[in-house]
């Protein structure tokens, strides 16, 4: 009984220890860089992580960077560019290359994925034992995301877009678009000679 009262203590004090190291090395990153990083974040392995000048990371964020998965290597980046605001409850999955542009705003609640298990139900006893199947994440210059937005991998969002409360979006999506819906679909692009929002 005390044994296992003891392995259990040094299981979760190495948790905690593990959790600081990674948010002081996040912190020191975002300090450095005149940014903010909020309380109460979950972070894995995040020297895959780059974050540029003056960024704002509000408080219960998730981030998780896999450099492998059962066994095979995996090329996870996440890179946030400067003067983005990253709303509260983001959460990042990230397993390849996921690129946040300059000057970007993201609403609460916002998920950028860029892994998914496979999908066949004969290849093993549970999902959970499938190879991750990976794509990067790009997301333009100055674009807007509203609340519980989720994006996909292999998704390539152009600068200046803004992307509707609950949208799912995978693909591409053209610069100064409007996306809303499941699956997220172009509802409106920026005309510059009328200076407008017209629809699709």
């Amino acid at each position: 009984m005390i044994t296992e009262f003891f392995s259990f203590f040094l299981t979760k004090a190495k948790r905690k220890i593990t959790y600081l190291r990674n948010y002081y090395k996040l912190l020191h990153q975002v300090v450095k860089q005149k940014g903010y990083l909020g309380s109460y974040v979950i972070l894995k392995h995040c020297e895959f992580v780059r974050i540029g000048k003056r960024v704002k990371i509000n408080e219960q964020v998730r981030i998780e960077c896999y450099p492998e998965y059962l066994g095979v290597s995996l090329h996870p980046e996440l890179i946030i560019e400067h003067d983005s605001i990253i709303g509260p409850n983001f959460t990042a999955f990230i397993a390849d290359r996921v690129v946040i542009g300059e000057g970007c705003i993201f609403a609460g609640n916002v998920t950028l994925v860029s892994e998914n298990h496979g999908i066949s139900p004969q290849n093993s006893d549970y999902y959970q034992r499938e190879p991750l199947q990976t794509g990067p994440i790009s997301i333009g210059k100055g674009c807007w995301l509203g609340q519980n937005v989720t994006v996909l991998p292999n998704t390539n969002i152009g600068e200046r877009c803004i992307v509707a409360t609950n949208a799912v979006v995978k693909g591409n999506i053209p610069p100064y678009s409007m996306v809303a819906g499941i699956p997220g679909r172009i509802i409106k692009q920026y005309n510059h000679e009328t200076n407008s929002w017209q629809r699709v």
